[in-house]
C-alpha cells in the first residue's frame, strides 16, 4: 500500500481529486451563462442546450470528471484468502464507551451529509412555483417532478446500499456527494424535460447517501451512544435541511430566481468532499474485506480494539445481497423493516400531502409551525427513548400513536373541525417523527456486515415508494368519498399492522453491541427489554 494511499484511504487519490476539481470546473462554466440571464430574472427557458461554448465544455468536464472519481474510489475486490484469514478477527468496544475527538468530527460531517441529503427533496416545494411560471406548464405537469425525483430516490437507495456492500461506506458516501456537486447544473436546463432527467439522477445520490451514512454510523459509534446520536441525527437533520432551504429560499429566489435553489447545494456538497478525512472507512467493513491494517489504525482512533474470534466467517454480501434479506435467515426482519418503512411512507407521501387541503386555509396554516415545534423535542424524547428504555418499544410507541391519531381524524371526519383536531393532529406529527427518526437507524443495527448497506438501502426506498403510488390512490378515494374518514382509515390500517409486527418479531439493540443486536432471538426479545427497566412513568 503507498504512502498516499495510506494517508487518504482512496485507492487513487489522484484519480479521485482530479476528478473532483475538473466537476467543480465543469460547473464554475455553467455559472456565466446563468448570470448572463438576470436581465431577464433567470429565466432560460427555451434556450438551446448548446447555449454557449463555455457550457458545452463544462458538460464535458462533467462527465470526464465523475468518471475519473469513480476511477479513483474503486479499488480491487479482495481475495477469498484475505477475506478468509480475516475471519478471526472482531471490532469490539474499548476500554472506554465514549466519544473519541474522531467520533465527533465523524458525526459533524455525517451530519452536514444528512442536512444536504434532505435538503435535495425539500427544495422541490420552494421551485415548483416559478417552474411552472417560467415553462408555463400546469399543476399535473409539475407533479411529475416530485414523482420522478421520488422514483430516484427509490432506486438511488437500492443501488447505493448494494455499492456500499461493495466498495465500502466512506467510497460510496464520497461518490453521492460528487453528484451533488455534479447535478447543480440543474440550475441551467433550458427544458422542463432536461430538469426532470436532472432530477432523477439528483435523487439517486439523494436516496443512496442516507442509508450509507447511517449504516457508518451504526458500525463506528460506541454501542451505548449509538441509538441516542443515531436517532438525534435522523430527526435534528430533517428540522435543520428545512429550515436552512426554506430560509435560503425567502433571502435568494427574490433576487435570483428558482434555479439558484439548485446552485446553493454546491458549497454543501464541496465543504461534505473536503472533511472526507473526518470520515474513515467502517472498521467493521474494513475487517469483513481482509483490510486488517487499516481497521487497526481506524479502531486506535476511535479508542476500540481488534479482538481475534473463532467464529466462523459469514456468507458475503455482494451480487446476491438483495437476494439474501429475503432468504430464511433474513426474510422475517426484512418484511418487518420494510411494511413498517412503507406504512409511514404512505402516511408521510400520501395523507400528509392532502391535509392541509381537507383542513382549509386557516387549520392548514397551522400544521407545519407546529410541526416545526414539534419536531425538536419530540426527536429529543424518541432519542432518548430509543437508547435507554428500548428501541424496539420505542417504536411500537411511534406506531401506535400514528394510528391513533388517524382513527382519530377519521372519527372527527370534517376538514372544519375547528380545534378538536389539534390533538390528533400533535399525536400525528409526534408520531410519524418518531417512526422515521428511528427506522434508519434500527434498519442499520439489526443486519450483519457485509449486507447491512443494501439492507438499509432497501428500508430507504421502503419510507419513499409511497410517494409512487399514495398520492393517486387517495385522489381516488377523495372523489368517491370526501373528508377524512375513508383515507385515515385506509393510512392507519398499514400503520397498525407494522406496529404489531415489530411488537411481536422486532428484535431489541438498545445497549447492546452490533453483533449481538441481530443475534438475539425474537422470542427473547419482550425478556430482554424487560430486563432493561423503563424510564420514571413509562411501563
Amino acid at each position: 500500500m503507498s504512502r498516499t494511499d495510506r494517508s487518504t484511504g482512496i485507492a487513487r487519490p489522484w484519480w479521485f481529486w482530479t476528478g473532483v476539481v475538473l466537476s467543480c470546473a465543469g460547473v464554475a462554466l455553467h455559472l456565466p451563462m446563468f448570470f448572463a440571464m438576470r436581465a431577464m430574472h433567470y429565466h432560460m427557458a427555451g434556450m438551446g442546450m448548446g447555449g454557449s461554448p463555455d457550457m458545452i465544455a463544462g458538460m464535458l468536464l462533467l462527465v470526464v470528471g465523475l468518471s475519473a472519481a469513480v476511477y479513483g474510489l474503486v479499488r480491487r475486490r479482495p481475495s477469498s484468502q484475505s477475506v478468509a484469514a480475516a475471519g478471526r478477527y472482531r471490532v469490539a468496544p474499548g476500554p472506554q464507551e465514549r466519544l473519541s475527538p474522531a467520533h465527533r468530527r465523524l458525526v459533524a460531517a455525517l451530519s452536514l451529509a444528512l442536512v444536504v441529503d434532505v435538503m435535495k427533496p425539500a427544495t422541490l416545494a420552494f421551485i415548483i412555483p416559478g417552474m411552472r411560471e417560467e415553462y408555463g406548464i400546469s399543476a399535473a405537469e409539475a407533479a411529475a417532478l416530485p414523482v420522478v425525483a421520488l422514483a430516484g430516490t427509490v432506486a438511488g437507495s437500492l443501488a447505493w446500499g448494494w455499492l456500499a456492500d461493495r466498495l465500502g461506506r466512506r467510497a460510496t458516501i464520497l461518490l453521492s456527494s460528487l453528484m451533488f456537486i455534479t447535478t447543480t447544473v440543474c440550475a441551467v436546463m433550458p427544458t422542463f424535460e432536461w430538469n426532470l432527467v436532472m432530477c432523477l439522477v439528483m435523487g439517486m445520490a439523494a436516496g443512496g447517501l442516507l442509508p450509507v451514512a447511517y449504516a457508518l454510523m451504526a458500525e463506528s459509534v460506541p454501542d451505548r451512544q449509538r441509538g441516542l446520536i443515531m436517532v438525534l441525527q435522523a430527526g435534528l437533520a430533517t428540522a435543520a435541511a428545512y429550515f436552512f432551504t426554506s430560509a435560503l429560499a425567502t433571502v435568494l429566489i427574490p433576487h435570483f430566481g428558482w434555479r439558484v435553489m439548485w446552485l446553493v447545494h454546491f458549497p454543501f456538497a464541496v465543504a461534505i468532499i473536503l472533511m472526507n478525512r473526518w470520515i474513515p472507512e467502517s472498521p467493521r467493513f474494513l475487517v469483513r474485506y481482509g483490510r486488517i491494517a487499516e481497521a487497526e489504525r481506524i479502531v486506535a482512533h476511535y479508542r476500540m480494539v481488534l479482538v481475534s474470534d473463532a467464529s466462523p466467517v459469514e456468507p458475503r454480501g455482494g451480487q446476491g445481497a438483495l437476494a439474501a434479506l429475503f432468504g430464511r435467515r433474513m426474510i422475517v426482519k426484512t418484511l418487518v423493516v420494510g411494511g413498517y418503512a412503507l406504512s409511514w411512507s404512505v402516511i408521510n407521501w400520501g395523507f400528509m400531502t392532502f391535509l392541509p387541503m381537507l383542513l382549509g386555509n386557516t387549520d392548514g396554516g397551522r400544521v407545519l409551525p407546529l410541526s416545526s415545534l414539534l419536531a425538536i423535542p419530540g426527536t429529543v424524547l424518541v432519542a432518548y427513548l430509543y437508547a435507554r428504555w428500548s428501541s424496539r418499544r420505542t417504536m411500537v410507541l411511534s406506531g401506535a400513536l400514528t394510528t391513533l391519531a388517524l382513527l382519530g381524524l377519521a372519527a372527527l371526519d370534517r376538514a372544519d373541525a375547528g380545534p378538536g383536531t389539534y390533538l390528533p393532529l400533535a399525536l400525528l406529527l409526534i408520531g410519524t417523527g418518531g417512526v422515521v427518526a428511528t427506522l434508519a437507524p434500527y434498519a442499520a443495527e439489526i443486519y450483519p456486515t457485509d449486507v447491512r448497506g443494501v439492507a438499509s438501502g432497501f428500508a430507504a426506498a421502503c419510507s419513499k415508494a409511497g410517494g409512487l403510488f399514495a398520492p393517486p390512490l387517495i385522489g381516488i378515494l377523495l372523489a368517491h368519498h370526501p373528508g377524512m374518514r375513508v383515507i385515515a382509515l385506509c393510512a392507519a390500517a398499514p400503520m397498525a399492522v407494522a406496529t404489531i409486527a415489530i411488537s411481536v418479531r422486532g428484535r431489541e439493540t438498545a445497549g447492546r453491541e452490533l453483533e449481538e443486536a441481530r443475534q438475539v432471538p425474537e422470542a427473547a426479545v419482550s425478556r430482554a427489554a424487560g430486563d432493561r427497566g423503563a424510564p420514571a412513568g413509562i411501563s
